[in-house]
């Protein structure tokens, strides 16, 4: 048996529909895959096009060589904010061969018929796909397998769900299908590779999508953590780490274990995570930088207090302002993220947003537009105004026009500032400051 799976390309470095990221990172969950199949016998074979841009003729042309064909529409590091342009993935898809071909990701667990419909698939995988994915390969008939859609002669079948994985029991991700050489992150480094420590979030978050996850956050052990970056770093060199996880300090003690670990393999390496403001200190905090820790990104979103009340994230902007003035003191860079169009937004909400940016003045901030996806509160909101809301869209834009100048407004104001640039421009490392230039760029075309 051999088995082929797919991360595809996306085309430039920021999509303009939905202005998203398509940084090269590791998937990690295509990772996971392989090695479960691995473990199993099974030959597999692994295109990040992402990270090495093949031509889509070319992608089908080596599918044929292999028996299953998986490809995903959003790798784990997109499980969140998946890309909503499905052109590139879609296009794909119709090249690939139908009889063994499988669909996995958010877009399909969201909207699996019209996923399987317009991809003409064998079947779509509906949440997390490792167990899914090592079902299929091995054979068992598609009624036995839970968390997949199919058509079974013009009816499409979804059977019931799966249950969710333990992390503890997956095998370490086949990092010797990639080269880490491939994989970077303009703010942090070279070398990158991408790990969990945990799965889900327990935040009521109206415009988080969380279909990938699952209800209960799980977690794997601080061992096992450690076992896996310690393995990618003497193993292939890595030299920079982004931990995934959607709220990575949510368990104190269990990051407190692990960096303590960490520092006794006493390795080299740079990393990055994401989670909430309300959830560190500066104990926790400079045991983090000790162990590594050189970026925190932090999830903001607005200015207002009456705008997180809607959007129902459970902080206050007093709580975000001590976290990042904490993460601050402790020596620690800050990427904070904002957003621009949730329900009732008014012209003062958006510009009590640029202030509240300006105030924190973390090391980094991003700024966009509110996507609308598909499973969310938010869409079940936005969809009572606008039943035209559906897939493939993936997007309602209030005012797109008037929210894109409201962006570029926000990255001018908080970016064309003498302190910033002096701070962390002027002052930047030579080849950093040409990636962000980069980026910024690109993002800044987007906003058309």
């Amino acid at each position: 048996m051999r088995v082929l799976l797919i991360n595809p390309g996306w085309g430039s470095i920021v999509s303009t529909k939905g202005n998203r990221f398509n940084r090269p990172w590791p998937p990690l969950d295509l990772l996971n895959c392989a090695a479960l199949l691995e473990k199993e016998g099974i030959e597999v074979g692994l295109i990040d096009a992402r990270a090495c841009p093949v031509d889509n003729q070319k992608i089908a042309l080596m599918a044929k060589t292999y028996d299953k064909c998986f490809i995903t529409s959003s790798p784990i590091d997109r499980w969140q904010c998946p890309n909503i342009d499905l052109d590139s993935f879609l296009e794909l898809t119709h090249l690939l061969p139908k009889e063994e071909l499988y669909i996995m990701g958010t877009h399909g667990t969201v909207c699996p018929d019209e996923l399987i419909t317009q991809t003409h698939a064998k079947a779509v995988i509906r949440g997390e796909p490792e167990l899914t994915v090592l079902d299929l390969s091995l054979g068992k008939t598609f009624k036995d397998i839970p968390g997949i859609t199919y058509f079974d002669n013009s009816k499409i079948i979804h059977n019931r769900e799966r249950e969710l994985l333990s992390l503890n029991d997956l095998p370490i991700p086949a990092f010797h299908l990639i080269d880490v050489r491939n994989y970077s992150y303009e703010i942090l480094g070279n070398r990158l590779l991408v790990f969990e420590g945990s799965r889900g979030c327990p935040y009521p978050c109206i415009y988080c999508q969380k279909s990938m996850y699952g209800r209960p956050y799980r977690m794997k052990s601080p061992d096992k953590l450690v076992d896996e970056v310690v393995y990618g770093v003497k193993k292939f060199q890595a030299q920079s780490a982004y931990f995934i996880d959607l709220e990575f300090t949510l368990k104190r003690d269990f990051v407190l274990e692990f960096c303590r670990k960490l520092i006794g393999k006493n390795i080299p390496l740079r990393w990055t995570c994401q989670t909430r403001a309300d959830t560190i200190d500066l104990e926790l905090l400079k045991l983090m930088k000790k162990a590594g820790c050189k970026l925190i990104h932090f999830g903001v979103e607005t200015g207002s207090e009456r705008i997180m009340e809607i959007i129902n994230k459970k902080i206050s902007l007093s709580q975000i302002t001590h976290g990042v003035l904490t993460t601050k003191k402790a020596g620690i860079e800050q990427a904070c993220f904002f957003m621009f169009g949730f329900p009732t937004e008014t012209e003062e909400d958006r510009l009590k947003t640029i202030a509240f940016a300006k105030t924190l003045n973390p090391t980094y901030a991003s700024f966009h537009k509110v996507t609308t996806y598909p499973g969310t509160p938010l869409f079940e909101i936005m969809s009572e105004c606008s039943p035209a809301i559906k897939f493939p869209t993936w997007l309602k834009e209030h005012e797109t026009d008037y929210l894109n100048q409201t962006v570029r407004q926000a990255l001018f104001e908080f970016y064309v500032r003498w302190h910033y640039i002096n701070k962390n421009i002027i002052m930047s490392n030579p080849l950093r400051l040409i990636r962000k230039l980069y980026l910024f760029y690109n993002y800044w075309g987007s906003l058309k």
